[in-house]
């Protein structure tokens, strides 16, 4: 799930108080199981409330709680492997044609800030995310 990109800064400090999604990843098959979504103090309430209908909830959502953590990973990992070649490459051919030393660092300082910006997308996503799943279970699952 992306965020609207006008819904960016909306999200991007604004984490939901209510949910801390904890997950146990296998170790070899590298699926995912949502162990906990809703916070301590929100869960005992609505768990009380109905208990089947919460653990329902979590098995219906380990799916998109897995593509979403292949997504951020995914992101970093072309942000990474991108930057290195991108910004620190061309930093690199620019030295050795140059033999200034101020290029190598301009060009890790402009990599370094490129990839806080994808970071805090990364972060504004997982924030969207969790609202949406948030939205979900007190709209399907726990109608009263």
């Amino acid at each position: 799930m992306n965020i609207p990109f006008s819904e960016f800064f909306n999200y991007l400090f604004r984490h939901n108080p209510n949910v801390d999604v904890k997950y146990r990843e296998e170790r070899y098959s590298g699926d995912i199981k949502v162990t906990d979504f809703l916070s301590r103090d929100i869960a005992g309430t609505l768990a009380a409330r109905n208990d089947t209908a919460y653990n329902n909830f979590m098995d219906d959502i380990n799916t998109q709680v897995r593509d979403q953590l292949r997504q951020s990973n995914l992101y970093r990992f072309v942000a990474i492997i991108g930057l290195l070649f991108a910004v620190l490459g061309l930093s690199m051919i620019l030295y050795f044609s140059s033999g200034n030393t101020w290029v190598i660092l301009g060009g890790a300082y402009y990599s370094f800030f490129a990839y806080l910006l994808v970071e805090a997308y990364i972060q504004a996503n997982r924030n969207y995310f969790e609202d949406q799943l948030y939205k979900r279970l007190m709209k399907n699952y726990f109608k009263n």
